[in-house]
């Protein structure tokens, strides 16, 4: 169930009035193409937006019109899939129980113990900005630097040989979350973080992680999700009573407003769903909402910033945004969430920026010089405010979150 205050409610009136959005759920299963509908491989987008999932019975990719099966027998290593990735220079990688499968849209490569993996059963896989492949197995990490691979575990610094997730973050790091061992920040060394180092931190069984521009690190455990600075202290603990759907995290990913998304299930209960924070208000879908299933497995976000949710029925798609119109006009904000400045840029110098509090009050106002304008916000009380941008005949909006 989805729960809001007075002040979220205005909000979000407003953007609907505004931009006529609405979140939408779309969901895709056996009957529209898939070869399964358990997405036991979680989901990955590639550079053109395709987005991928892998299932129990092959890798599926889906154009936005078509969904396109791939098997063993177009040279899948192994057909039920348990991770999925695409780099930047337009590769999936598939992991499997088997090992690794590459396609490049043409040619599929096949990897195992035999090539260099530590392990042919692989939990999870990272691409990097300068596209190294990570590898998390039960037994430590591969990564493969072009051509040549390598092997780290505990013997060379890591918290735990147990990998569960991998991610980096904008300054080059690499973040490895682990059974039993935390998590550890990798750069020429590691550096690692458990309930010892951090007092507060919710669990040292991490299973997913995200990093902000800033360095603020989101940790997921099945304890729920602690929040650490760029430092490496602790800030805050999320659970269930303070809004999560339940506190047993599966997967994180952060939106191009800000947002972070989080995937939940538990398997005691066998429920599910995600949940959305915008910095002040969480928010959950299951469902009750439109989810294809409760168990939710993974997450990844398009560039249009829909939300794609593997589960153990098929895949959902979570539309944020719908109904744009050629009167719109294309706003970007950074950084979102803020706190001290931001800058707004516009497809086109406009006559008008207004920023609108919850309550809708215009509290700041001021005519842009071009399409690039800079507004100091150190001023403003945390909360969500509404950024509107307008000309003679087009008018934008957008959330922005003040911390």
């Amino acid at each position: 169930m989805k729960k809001y205050s007075n002040g979220v409610i205005i909000v979000l009136f407003m953007l609907f009035i505004m931009t006529g959005s609405a979140q939408t759920i779309t969901n895709y299963t056996t009957t529209d193409g898939l070869p399964d509908n358990f997405i036991c491989g979680g989901v990955a987008i590639d550079g053109n937006n395709h987005v991928w999932v892998g299932t129990a019975a092959g890798l599926s990719e889906y154009d936005g019109n078509t969904w396109t099966n791939y098997t063993t027998t177009d040279g899948l290593i192994d057909n039920y899939i348990l991770c999925i990735a695409a780099d930047s220079l337009g590769n999936i990688w598939i992991g499997t129980n088997s090992g690794v499968s590459k396609y490049d849209g043409a040619t599929w490569t096949n990897y195992t113990t035999s090539d260099g993996l530590v392990d042919n059963s692989i939990i999870y896989i990272y691409t990097d900005a300068t596209n190294r492949i990570w590898f998390a197995t039960g037994i430590g990490i591969s990564m493969l630097d072009g051509s040549l691979w390598t092997t780290y575990t505990t013997s060379d610094g890591l918290a735990s040989d147990v990998i569960t997730y991998i991610t980096g973050d904008a300054a080059g790091n690499i973040w490895i979350g682990t059974q039993m061992g935390g998590y550890s920040k990798f750069n020429t060394g590691f550096t690692n973080y458990t309930t010892t180092v951090i007092d507060s931190l919710a669990s040292d069984n991490v299973f997913a992680l995200s990093v902000e521009n800033s360095g603020t690190q989101w940790v997921g455990t099945w304890s729920g999700i602690s929040k650490i600075d760029n430092s490496g202290s602790w800030m805050q603990n999320y659970r269930m009573a303070d809004g999560l759907y339940n506190d047993f995290v599966r997967d994180l990913k952060n939106d191009n407003d800000g947002d972070l998304w989080v995937a939940l299930f538990a398997d005691y209960n066998g429920d599910g769903g995600i949940s959305q924070f915008d910095g002040v208000i969480w928010t959950s879908y299951s469902i009750g909402e439109g989810l294809a299933d409760k168990q939710v497995i993974r997450i990844a976000i398009d560039a249009d910033d829909n939300v794609w949710v593997a589960t153990g029925n098929g895949v959902s798609k979570l539309s944020q945004y719908s109904g744009i119109s050629s009167n719109t006009i294309e706003i970007g904000i950074s950084p979102n969430p803020a706190s001290d400045f931001i800058q707004i840029e516009t497809e086109e110098q406009c006559d008008a920026i207004k920023i609108l509090n919850s309550q809708g009050q215009v509290i700041y106002e001021t005519v842009p010089e071009s399409a690039t304008t800079n507004i100091e916000t150190s001023s403003f009380s945390q909360g969500i405010y509404i950024v509107q941008v307008s000309s003679q005949l087009k008018v934008g909006c957008r959330k922005l979150v003040i911390r």
